[in-house]
């Protein structure tokens, strides 16, 4: 193998102190990436090198490696070495804020560092769905990336990878007696899921309207969010677990509080109640365009297969009043 790239890119990256790159480096990455189209083993050998690069260097090489995965570059290249470096620095950044202290030379050559491993840390984890799940299980990860999100987008765009959740969902029409098996996929709370299911249906439910691609496309990550506002068509609730009669779904609640039936999440959709909470698009963000989100309908049911869920929900066939007042 040809490693005259990778030696180039090296030294380019030792020698890089942060900012914006200069010719010389930029020739150097352009001939990376060249080299490692062709050998592709190469992205394997640079990852193995980050732990020993200076934080600026180290970062925008990470960043690199980010790129090639999104272009469609395995993963099992560099995945584990990005997140082993993130998962390092990490803990450093957190104690010199939890200190309440000024950041030494260190942490603040990482911290400014940190949004460029940030950004390649959500490339690869979102081609590593077995890591997502065990870094989201990490109960002090997660508090540390909870308590620096709002100092580094770094840190806030990895928590919400690992926050992001899909899953196969049920949404029943009450007043039409209509049912649909959906897929959600990538999103954190219950507004954002409003907007995608809104977004799904469109006018074809009684109370549906036509989307307004505005705000779909910043739901889907299709447009950087801007400045916007959405609002329920329908009333959203779900099951009580061991209880009878229905909740309201709080719009500001993660997606795993929609309760299950049969292992698949259930949504009830009922016409509006007066004054329901409009929500804006900052529940869309932060956005991950590696990770977009979107709600796909699956499949309609019968019209006994909707009885047999209106039964198993509690809702009475024949009928369309629920068992509770």
């Amino acid at each position: 193998m040809n490693d005259a790239a990778l030696t180039d890119l090296l030294a380019a990256c030792r020698a890089y102190v942060g900012g914006r790159v200069d010719p010389s480096f930029n020739a150097a990455a352009q001939a990376f990436y060249a080299s490692a189209k062709a050998q592709p083993k190469i992205a394997a050998r640079a990852a193995r090198e980050l732990s020993r690069l200076p934080p600026p260097g180290a970062a925008i090489l990470a960043n690199m490696l980010g790129t090639i995965v999104e272009k469609g570059g395995a993963v099992e290249r560099s995945g584990v070495a990005v997140w082993e470096l993130y998962m390092s620095w990490l803990p450093q950044i957190h104690r010199g804020f939890a200190g309440r202290k000024e950041l030494s030379p260190r942490q603040r050559q990482l911290l400014d560092a940190f949004q460029l491993l940030g950004q390649s840390a959500v490339s690869h984890l979102s081609a590593m769905p077995q890591e997502r799940k065990l870094a989201a299980g990490n109960k002090e990860l997660m508090a540390q990336l909870a308590e620096l999100q709002d100092y580094t987008p770094g840190a806030a765009w990895v928590r919400h990878v690992l926050l992001s959740r899909s899953d196969a969902l049920l949404v029943l029409h009450l007043p039409s007696r209509q049912g649909f098996r959906l897929r959600y996929d990538n999103v954190v709370n219950c507004f954002h899921l409003f907007t995608l299911i809104q977004a799904a249906f469109g006018e074809t439910l009684p109370g549906g309207h036509a989307p307004n691609r505005f705000i779909v496309d910043m739901a889907r990550c299709v447009t950087v969010a801007e400045e916007g506002y959405d609002e329920p068509w329908w009333r959203y609730e779900t099951v009580q677990p061991d209880r009878s009669g229905l909740a309201e779904i709080s719009g500001e609640a993660s997606v795993e509080t929609i309760a299950r039936i049969d292992g698949r999440q259930v949504i009830l959709l009922s016409a509006p109640i007066e004054g329901a909470a409009l929500w804006d698009t900052s529940f869309f963000t932060p956005q991950l365009f590696a990770m977009p989100a979107n709600v796909v309908l699956e499949e309609t049911l019968t019209a006994q297969e909707v009885e047999e869920w209106l039964a198993k929900v509690g809702v009475q066939t024949g009928s369309q009043e629920t068992d509770t007042p």
